[in-house]
């Protein structure tokens, strides 16, 4: 079986999506992140440490990064903002994809996505559960879905 694409142009959309990201240098080794719109950091917990009663939460978790360089952070378009219940209040639930480079590592399910800079501030500091990674035979990024349950987002979304 041929390939769809050619190796020509599997590189020229992977360039073009390094340039929306307004990455620099595509010729070396290491990107240069200086122009970079948005750098995010994936991040997975190995051990989550011992359970702190009184506040019901692990302390000290032990992670190791899976990524650290540029994306592409959009709310999904076609999203339906959900309620869940639970206890006694409800929880909003607010879903986003993010775009990679194709080679941005062995990303799973349950990571944590944390946005370390972007020129939008109210993203600057967010973290975000992994709730979906997608494959293709022909990579030219990596697109993986992401669900905001903190809370902490503009309240007139």
């Amino acid at each position: 079986m041929s390939n769809i694409l050619s190796t020509e142009e599997l590189e020229g959309l992977r360039e073009d999506f390094q340039a929306m990201l307004g990455i620099n240098d595509f010729g070396g080794p290491e990107l240069s992140l200086d122009k970079a719109r948005t750098v995010v950091s994936i991040l997975r917990t190995i051990d989550r440490g011992p359970l702190n009663t009184s506040t019901m939460k692990y302390d000290s978790p032990i992670t190791t990064s899976i990524y650290s360089g540029p994306a592409h952070v959009s709310p999904v378009a076609f999203r339906r903002d959900r309620q869940e219940i639970g206890g006694e209040g409800s929880i909003r639930i607010r879903q986003y994809r993010a775009i990679l480079p194709w080679d941005s590592g062995d990303i799973h399910l349950d990571d944590i996505f944390t946005v370390d800079f972007s020129d939008d501030p109210n993203l600057n500091g967010r973290s975000f559960d992994i709730t979906d990674v997608m494959y293709e035979a022909e990579l030219a990024v990596r697109r993986i879905s992401l669900t905001d349950t903190s809370g902490e987002g503009d309240q007139n979304c």
